[in-house]
């Protein structure tokens, strides 16, 4: 039963290994606080029939956020589909508990899906697709970082790899795979889909092309991942132009403030390392091991003397770990100064490409050629692992415990806050001054008005009311954005310095509506993905036709 149907086995090992969260709950952890706060707001809107919710009303404390303008959503629709499966029965808490369950499911079936089509058997790929759940790094992500959307990128990259093969081996849905997987890396997570675009991703098509070992066949196979890859840019334009062309409205630069800058996390740089160094410890463990691993399955390869596929296809997928394990380490330091990679913020993001090449490669290397030598390489990369995973169990208890003591209290990611808005050093990162606008009126109006009156409606709109003898400058509690619309048309203003919405009302009475509105860049991403995806239907419908007219024409010679 587990080799012809995995699914059972691989969601048992996933509540296995999610058990602490399943039980108690979401876990502190790095960016448990907002996972909290952003599902239950993204749940809500999704629930209200708000397909891709992008504003979050009640951020710091009602002013509001532009959150999912900028934050891929993916891991928030897997959420909030769970949410209306379970008809909100859960609370966000134990209900985001079970939606990592979910990822963790589903990147172990991707996975599975991958190995199928590389590995010698199929024990060997659901082994594999276990290990890829069981990753140490895989599960940092959840109990200690809490990098809920880097996590759903484990479930993507199989699929990419995957299409990949598949258009090499001229599947004809290939490229609507590719399309599909691509489009959703940045959509799960934008910085590791930056770092696996410019390594793993690559590698992987120039290999396959070589491997074609015909300039006709390879010159069509780049260019049928091109199309792919293009496709599937477009399919994401709905999420990736609002979130390149809108930055200048928050203070992005601080995403990359001396805390968050590359040399300050490279494994072979301790000294540098900020406190505390656990988690640190943690990933140069795992690191070490899978570069000896990766080592270990070359030297396998190089002892049998040959290479056929399986044993090249191994030898690939090691060397793919041996050079991001060194990006990770800092062996190549430019590498992380080159812009927009530069904004990845941390190198070890790229541990999620190290897993997924070193558990392939072990699948796919013929273990029976190994030597005495690449035995003992083997042994140490296995205690490496063992200390790395020593060292996060005894995190995983603490974090238990502390979840026993104490409930998360949601908070938000400062980087959120308008542009301009001041800022405090803290812990080596900049934090909003919330403070001053603790006590902030809903509405002010100066001078004063006969009447001024505001009333919240749902998810940050109002209906405001103002009535004076001159023209008024209303102030409202509400964070200024450009999608902020006021109805009949007034013009808006951010305040200075704490970046309130503000008009003038003129003499008289009148009443005004806030909403939020369609940007231009949200419209045109818009048009950008529905082009993409009629693109790529068209795409998918010829290369169906094409299948069913070879085998008509298979039928028709039969019969003859």
């Amino acid at each position: 039963m587990p080799l012809r149907h995995p699914a059972p086995v691989l969601l048992a090992a996933a509540a296995l290994l999610l058990a602490p969260s399943l039980a108690l709950g979401t876990l502190p952890s790095h960016s448990s606080m907002h996972n909290l706060t952003w599902a239950a707001q993204f749940s809500e809107q999704f629930r209200a029939s708000i397909v891709y919710p992008r504003w979050l009303a009640d951020s710091f404390n009602g002013l509001g956020a532009p959150t999912f303008y900028f934050y891929s959503p993916i891991a928030f629709w897997v959420d909030a589909l769970l949410t209306v499966a379970t008809f909100n029965a859960f609370s966000v808490s134990y209900r985001l508990s079970l939606s990592w369950l979910l990822l963790l499911w589903t990147s172990g079936m991707a996975m599975h899906a991958w190995l199928k089509t590389e590995a010698a058997s199929p024990r060997v790929a659901l082994y594999g697709a276990l290990a890829y759940m069981a990753a140490p790094y895989h599960l940092l992500d959840h109990y200690y970082r809490g990098a809920y959307a880097e996590f759903a990128a484990y479930v993507v990259l199989p699929l990419v790899a995957l299409a990949v093969r598949q258009i090499a081996d001229g599947r004809r849905f290939g490229v609507a795979l590719l399309a599909l997987s691509y489009a959703a890396l940045p959509m799960a997570h934008l910085p590791t889909a930056l770092l696996i675009s410019v390594t793993v991703l690559p590698m992987h098509v120039l290999y396959r092309g070589w491997r074609l070992a015909e300039t006709r066949r390879s010159v069509g196979f780049f260019a049928r991942c091109a199309l792919g890859g293009a496709l599937g840019l477009g399919l994401t334009a709905i999420y990736l132009l609002p979130a390149l062309t809108l930055q200048d409205w928050i203070p992005a630069e601080t995403f990359w403030a001396a805390y968050y800058q590359p040399q300050n996390w490279f494994l072979l740089t301790p000294e540098r390392w900020p406190l505390p160094v656990e988690m640190m410890q943690i990933i140069g463990w795992v690191a070490a091991a899978y570069f000896l691993a990766a080592i270990a399955v070359v030297a396998v390869v190089a002892h049998g003397g040959a290479l056929q596929e399986r044993p090249s296809e191994a030898a690939f997928w090691a060397s793919v770990c041996i050079v991001c394990s060194l990006l990770v380490a800092g062996a190549v330091p430019w590498f992380w100064q080159v812009p927009l990679i530069a904004k990845v913020q941390f190198p070890w993001r790229l541990m999620i490409v190290v897993e997924f090449a070193a558990i392939t490669a072990i699948c796919l290397v013929p273990l029976q050629a190994r030597s005495r030598a690449t035995s003992l390489v083997l042994v140490a990369a296995i205690v490496a692992l063992a200390c790395g995973a020593i060292n996060m169990a005894q995190g995983v208890v603490t974090r238990s415990r502390l979840a026993l003591r104490q409930q998360e209290i949601p908070r938000e990611l400062g980087q959120f806050v308008p542009v301009g808005f001041p800022h405090r050093l803290s812990a080596g990162f900049a934090e909003p001054d919330l403070a001053p606008l603790k006590d902030a009126p809903t509405i002010s109006c100066a001078p004063v008005a006969a009447v001024c009156r505001a009333e919240s409606e749902r998810f940050g709109s109002m209906r405001i009311e103002v009535d004076g003898d001159r023209p008024t400058t209303v102030i409202l509690r509400r964070f200024y954005f450009p999608a902020w619309q006021l109805d009949p048309r007034l013009p808006l203003t951010a305040t200075d310095p704490y970046r309130l919405i503000s008009f003038t009302a003129p003499t008289g009475s009148h009443v005004y509506h806030l909403r939020r509105t369609s940007l231009p860049e949200e419209r045109v991403g818009w048009m950008v993905s529905a082009l993409s995806a009629s693109l790529l239907l068209v795409w998918t419908a010829v290369a169906w036709r094409g299948i069913n007219f070879a085998r008509h024409k298979v039928l028709d010679r039969g019969y003859r």
